[in-house]
């Protein structure tokens, strides 16, 4: 017996949090404060539906020609509150309500898919769309993801489309997977060059450099400047040999004959012999 309370309760509080209906929501506002009083209804407002708005705003006049009113919102299953408004909108045919809220979402949702259009959720309003009272539904589609939105007016009274705006062929962008990245082919490092250690090194040589006439010249070349030194060498000693004679009267001649690679000792000059004096150095 408790279990079936349960569940009756648990029943009642699901039908009680779902969410109504326009026309459901008119009733209950209709119970607590009378039929006639819903002949100044002017609009009702139903935001983020999917399909049917949590929340329902229901404006009313406070009399016919007046301007003031009250918004009173129904939720759910009951009454959730209200509060003063100002309501300068005519006042709707309630005997031209033909069409529900789900209804005219259905209106909505079969033009949509006439374009593909993708949507999240509906906003509804329900106004008089002349001066007559007749009653119209604008139902706004809105695709969160994209930002894009469509209004579709529908005749509460006949259900025919009267208008269609924004209602186009976008499609929601295709979340793709990133385009996979490809790892560098795999280059083995080059080998370590070969470094011979200084020991295990060839010495260099000249001896293969250059060209046979080019050595020949070179040997010429170092023939000469011997040449050129010895007989320096000699002229020189030539010089001192006549400094020295002059001012010794020895007849002293270290530098040789010309050509002489190496002089020989100068001879002795006897005590018999006379001195005679150099007139000029012989070459």
């Amino acid at each position: 017996m408790r279990t079936a309370l349960l569940v009756f309760a648990i029943i009642i509080a699901s039908s009680a949090a779902r969410a109504a209906t326009a026309y459901e929501a008119l009733r209950i506002l209709g119970e607590k404060k009378g039929e006639a009083f819903l002949d100044n209804t002017t609009e009702m407002r139903g935001e983020n539906g999917a399909p049917e708005p949590k929340v329902w705003k229901i404006t009313v006049k406070s009399a016919a020609g007046s301007t003031s009113g009250k918004i009173f919102s129904v939720q759910g299953k009951q009454l959730a509150g209200d509060r003063a408004a100002r309501s300068d909108g005519s006042a709707l045919n309630m005997s031209q309500l033909s069409l529900d809220s789900d209804g005219a979402h259905t209106v909505a949702e079969r033009e949509a898919k006439k374009t593909a259009f993708a949507y999240d959720h509906a906003n509804y309003w329900l106004h008089a769309g002349s001066k007559s009272g007749a009653p119209v539904w604008e139902v706004r589609l809105t695709d969160e993801q994209s930002g894009n939105t469509a209004t579709v007016n529908i005749s509460a009274t006949t259900g025919k489309v009267l208008s269609i705006d924004g209602l186009t062929a976008r499609r929601r962008p295709i979340a793709t997977a990133p385009a996979p990245v490809e790892e560098p082919a795999f280059v083995p490092a080059p080998a370590p060059r070969y470094q011979p250690a200084p020991e295990e090194r060839p010495v260099r040589t000249t001896s293969g450099k250059f060209s046979p006439s080019f050595q020949r010249a070179n040997d010429e070349a170092d023939q000469f400047f011997d040449r050129v030194g010895n007989h320096m060498t000699r002229r020189g000693r030539q010089i001192g040999d006549f400094f020295h004679n002059v001012f010794t009267g020895d007849r002293r001649d270290t530098a040789g004959p010309h050509g002489a690679s190496r002089p020989g000792p100068a001879p002795a000059r006897g005590a018999d012999e006379d001195y005679v004096r150099p007139s000029r150095v012989r070459d």
